[in-house]
């Protein structure tokens, strides 16, 4: 047995044609090419952070530092010495997403100094960032500490399309009217009725509450659910003033719409009847020929399933990330599974996770969850899903949705006011989620398995290697086959016997939190980064 289990981990090939493998080959940096060598498996993802998860609140450093930008150092004469003071100062604000010093980062532009007077600007990643008035506030505190400053003069910007990180012209390439928008935000589910459209239109009116230029793109021709949810005065598509090859977005409470169903045969309520290829073409026009002019943020209403829409947005338009909406049922977790697995897949990093519909608060003062305790937990734990939130059922998420206002531009009031904070933290978090994958270069991890010392190594584009024997990584499988959060199988059956000997048959990325090994005895495990870090150091 242990002779045949040599000979099974002997050279192949995964993915490609089948032939013979040159010693040279054992590392390839390509997803769709594994190589499992004699001595060595290596696998490269292409885009894969190890810092996933909700960020603090913004902090302050306590540490000064003295990493500087080149620019602030063509500085000459006697005034050379104050903005090095001012830079220095600076330095000890720290962003809570991307981990660094505001000058390091570039974020302090235009800094000039006339006497006892310091004005300058910081250049954040969004509009819509929750943290610009601590920015804000500790910027003017630093540089009041400095003896010889009478004035501090800071006015908060945000980088322009074009700049840095958001020049994305793949974003406009076959998509002229989407040259001009900075982020584009899928929510989707692959599952109907879980409430995917209230919360793609309340998750858009929340983050432009936080600032910034909003879109909405309902994707879903069979079933457009956006002239419901808003009270367009004049719910028809003309054309752009501006460009009449163009289509005009509608608009309500400041945020951009487009959607099938203010169309002018959607209008008259004859139904959509059309076959797969008509449909992609209507959703790229509608989206490709919108003139949406300048937006922060563009949220994509995806229909439920992973088919010909959902590829064709995909391939066409560079989606920064994805919000995944599910409910507590298992029939939810088991399609929601398939969205993600399509967006890990195509490159899309999942930015948040929403279980919808989770609780409801009784006015006896208890909580009752009438669909299950639900499988968020097991999705950030499987997947490494960041940003996970529960919204309840309330009536009037409901009756805004119902009356064309959604429920977080509703007044405030006892019954809503949780909800409508909800909805202002996962868009938080969702807007500096999206930030962080945005700016943050990272190294590419290399996860390899090496036969001879029978280990699978994980090597991190900084910091030690994680190294673990097959069985011990096999253990601590935490796939729903395996084990759920009580741990035990959902199903009540038993967990799966390990075999005698096991190793790694092959490594394949799940977008950018996790991997995937699969086993000699076929079973398949997904472990994200984060937590085999956990493990690492438990």
């Amino acid at each position: 047995q242990s002779a045949m289990a040599a000979l099974a981990r002997g050279a192949f090939r995964v993915g490609n044609a089948a032939g013979a493998i040159p010693a040279a080959s054992r590392h390839l940096r390509s997803p769709s090419s594994l190589i499992i060598c004699r001595s060595v498996q290596t696998f490269s993802s292409k885009a894969t952070q190890f810092s996933v998860g909700k960020k603090a609140s913004h902090r302050v450093n306590t540490r000064r530092s003295t990493l500087l930008p080149s620019d602030s150092r063509k500085f000459s004469g006697g005034s050379a010495g104050k903005e090095t003071e001012v830079l220095t100062q600076l330095a000890n604000i720290i962003d809570p997403d991307l981990g660094q010093d505001i000058v390091s980062l570039g974020f302090v532009k235009n800094l000039q100094i006339s006497g006892g007077t310091v004005s300058f600007d910081l250049e954040l990643t969004t509009p819509a960032c929750p943290v610009k008035e601590d920015f804000k506030r500790d910027g003017e505190m630093y540089v009041k500490k400095l003896p010889w400053v009478t004035e501090v003069k800071l006015t908060l910007t945000a980088q322009q399309k074009g700049s840095g990180s958001l020049a994305g012209a793949n974003k406009s390439q076959g998509c002229p009217g989407l040259k001009q928008v900075k982020r584009i935000i899928a929510v989707s589910s692959c599952k109907g009725g879980v409430g995917k459209s209230t919360v793609a239109v309340n998750l858009a009116y929340s983050i432009a509450k936080l600032g910034g230029k909003v879109g909405i793109f309902d994707a879903d021709i069979f079933g457009p659910s956006l002239p419901t949810m808003t009270s367009v005065e004049d719910p028809k598509v003309g054309l752009s003033k501006d460009n009449d090859a163009m289509l005009a977005p509608l608009e309500f409470e400041g945020v951009k719409l487009m959607s099938y169903g203010y169309t002018a045969q959607a209008m008259k309520s004859q139904a959509s009847v059309m076959r797969g290829p008509k449909v992609a073409s209507t959703v790229h026009q509608l989206l490709a020929f919108t003139d949406w002019g300048e937006l922060d943020y563009l949220i994509l209403d995806f229909p439920p399933g992973t088919g010909d829409i959902q590829l064709t947005i995909c391939q066409e338009a560079s989606i920064d990330g994805t919000v995944i909406v599910t409910t507590p049922q298992l029939l939810s977790f088991v399609d929601v599974v398939r969205g993600i697995e399509m967006f890990f897949n195509l490159n899309v990093p999942v930015v948040g996770l929403v279980e919808n519909m989770s609780y409801f608060d009784c006015g006896c003062g208890q909580r009752h969850f009438p669909f299950g305790e639900g499988h968020k937990e097991q999705l950030e734990r499987e997947y490494g899903t960041p940003n996970g939130f529960q919204l309840p059922i309330h009536n009037d998420i409901s009756r805004g949705s119902d009356g064309g206002v959604p429920m977080v531009m509703m007044e405030p009031s006892e019954s809503n006011t949780v909800i409508q904070k909800t909805y202002a933290d996962l868009a938080a978090a969702v807007v500096q989620e999206v930030s962080k994958q945005s700016t943050l270069k990272e190294p590419v991890p290399i996860v390899e398995y090496d036969d001879k010392s029978d280990k699978v190594i994980i090597r991190p584009g900084s910091g030690e290697p994680i190294e673990w024997t097959p069985r011990k990584l096999r253990e601590r499988c935490t796939c729903a086959g395996c084990t759920s959060c009580s741990g035990d199988r959902p199903d009540g059956k038993p967990a799966p016997v390990i075999p005698a000997e096991v190793w790694p048959t092959s490594i394949q990325a799940k977008g950018r939190y996790a991997i995937e090994i699969r086993w000699n005895d076929g079973h398949g495990s997904i472990f994200p980064y984060k937590l085999l870090q956990k493990m690492n150091h438990e």
